[in-house]
């Protein structure tokens, strides 16, 4: 196979699993929006003769709901800035090695390894 074949393949195999995993993860995202959507409704209907948000912003421990909120943030800035990235240099070194070892690949000699053990064992 030619060196360009090879980087095209490459990319097109990780751009296909990196489309695969984006589905899934919105997939799951909506998932969780609607169970979020439904929890909300079901604790607004549970609060008799006001609105859920002036009964918790009225509480004494109000800030502690914002706790949520900001180690979810955190847990977002450090996903983005440290595994992302450090998952896409892993992946993109492994996609290279691949390609290289694909290009690198002398068939000829492969076929006469396949032979002679065939011939052996057979």
């Amino acid at each position: 196979m030619s060196r360009p074949t090879t980087i095209f393949a490459g990319l097109l195999v990780s751009g296909a699993i990196l489309y695969h995993f984006r589905a899934e993860l919105s997939s799951d995202m909506h998932q969780v929006r609607n169970q979020l959507t439904d929890v909300q409704n079901r604790l607004t209907g549970s609060v008799p003769g006001s609105k859920i948000s002036n009964a918790l912003t009225s509480h004494p421990t109000a800030s502690i709901l914002d706790k949520p909120k900001e180690l979810l943030d955190e847990s977002t800035t450090y996903i983005q800035s440290r595994i992302l990235p450090s998952v896409k240099d892993t992946w993109n070194s492994h996609v290279i090695g691949l390609a290289t070892n694909i290009n690198e690949l002398d068939a000829e000699k492969i076929q006469k390894k396949v032979k002679e053990v065939k011939d052996k064992w057979l």
